[in-house]
């Protein structure tokens, strides 16, 4: 094989140079991309505190419409009715509520560490004893083994309240809450001096455009007249490649430069302010998608606040007293010693709704990225999770959960099916450790070669939900 040359731009593309025999060397520069674009994608969406479960789900079992969404807590998500899937009746495990032996904890922090990870806490450290089903699917589906982008807004809970992911036994990934930090993780600037990442990370170019001073370098080498044509011929070839990036699927890890210098530009220490809640988790969203698209990673999550935690509400229509935790208790107090609060059912309806537009945002973004024959949301499971089902019971029955995107056609879509038909959710038969092997079996992991059969805690039951598949 001849050798080649290449050149890599400062947005991460790598640049192919024919073999140019006036040069006698090879120049290379590697900055390898975590996963193949168009491969699929497993992201979660964390919320904390529960819902209103009276207005959360649809009225009954069956198809989705935009029609069967109406008047509830998800209408915002509408128009992705026929892309939803909600399963409902499923419990926690290990459970809640002192259930199960051997599960130290309250609930908010089995809530908490419970959820992705299906093993119980230690009782040292309140951590989760295992690893989470982001990272276990990270290890397989990034091609360098490298972690799942792990992000949070308004994080304020530096403990075991404020981590849903873990790379294994008593080892929480602490969540990256500044999205111009977490753009420069992504984008490689780590160690660079403000000006040249503004230079890269605010600019959408060519690729020959951030080459051009290599290019000129080569051309300045008394080229041969066949080499400096050849130099040319390439150069055009790379034009016309980047006018048609996007029908051939290739997405550029690089958000708009717009956009990006509005990431840029926020106050590092606002970040965890209430007001700016909105602001930043709109900003993560972006990022997130970007990131998934274009391959920088196949597995992602975002968590809203901490567990016994969350912003007082006070933009986009609401105007509330207390924070998200008092309201999901009905409480002025954290402890449930205080008063109770009038028409706190409407405001957890109000927030309810208003994460189903931020879940309906990130939907958007992975959406209007085209990829084969469908979008990114098509290749991905994008799953919104709660820490608790009822919040003022601190209730692990009948979770709330809803599933985006069909990962490339192995998820039922357009449904809302009831696991336990019908049943008092005390029956306790469809623990949810089997939806995260339903997941992992979903993105493509594998184990020993085969499907994924078992996830959790040892003794758990096993084997994905053939109710959930298409």
């Amino acid at each position: 094989m001849r050798r080649r040359n290449f050149l890599r731009g400062a947005c991460g593309v790598a640049v192919a140079l024919p073999f140019l025999e006036s040069l006698g060397w090879r120049r290379f520069i590697k900055t390898a991309r975590a996963a193949e674009p168009g491969g699929k994608r497993l992201v979660v969406f964390f919320m904390c505190n529960g819902v209103n479960m009276e207005s959360f789900f649809p009225a009954a079992p069956g198809p989705l419409t935009a029609a069967s969404l109406m008047g509830t807590s998800i209408e915002p998500l509408a128009d992705y009715a026929g892309k939803l899937l909600i399963p409902r009746g499923m419990h926690m495990v290990p459970k809640g509520w002192g259930q199960d032996a051997d599960t130290p904890g309250d609930d908010h922090a089995k809530g908490m560490g419970h959820k992705l990870t299906a093993e119980a806490l230690d009782p040292g450290t309140l951590y989760a004893r295992g690893i989470s089903v982001d990272q276990r699917a990270a290890q397989e589906l990034n091609q360098d083994g490298s972690p799942s982008m792990t992000l949070s807004v308004g994080w304020r809970h530096t403990n075991w309240l404020g981590h849903i992911s873990y790379a294994g036994n008593n080892t929480p990934v602490t969540p990256e809450g500044n999205p111009w930090l977490t753009y420069q993780d992504l984008m490689g600037l780590g160690g660079l001096d403000e000006a040249v990442k503004m230079q890269i990370a605010t600019r959408r170019q060519s690729v020959l455009d951030l080459v051009e001073e290599e290019f000129k370098a080569l051309k300045a080498k008394n080229l041969s007249q066949a080499d400096a044509q050849k130099l040319e011929m390439h150069a055009d070839s790379i034009r016309d490649l980047e006018i048609d990036m996007v029908g051939n699927g290739l997405i550029e890890c690089a958000l708009d430069p717009a956009r990006a210098a509005e990431i840029e530009a926020i106050d590092p220490d606002s970040v965890l302010e209430d007001w700016q809640f909105k602001t930043i988790g709109l900003m993560q969203l972006d990022i997130l998608a970007m990131a998934v698209a274009c391959g920088a990673t196949s597995v992602g999550s975002i968590q809203w606040a901490s567990g016994s935690g969350g912003p007082i509400y006070k933009w986009d229509g609401m105007n509330h007293e207390f924070n998200h935790h008092k309201l999901s208790h009905g409480n002025t107090k954290d402890d449930n010693s205080g008063e109770e609060v009038a028409g706190y059912l409407e405001m957890l309806t109000q927030i309810d709704r208003w994460h189903a537009e931020q879940y309906r945002h990130l939907l958007d973004r992975l959406s209007s990225y085209s990829e084969g024959d469908g979008t990114v949301l098509d290749n991905s499971a994008v799953v919104w999770f709660n820490e608790l089902s009822d919040g003022k019971a601190h209730s692990y029955l009948d979770l709330p959960v809803i599933i985006a995107g069909g990962a490339g056609g192995y998820l039922k879509q357009g449904h809302y099916i009831d696991l336990i038909d019908g049943q008092d959710p005390w029956v306790q038969t469809h623990p949810h450790n089997r939806l995260l092997i339903t997941l992992l079996n979903a993105v493509g992991c594998t184990d020993n070669g085969g499907p994924v059969t078992q996830f959790g805690r040892a003794g758990l039951e096993q084997g994905e939900y053939g109710e959930l598949l298409a």
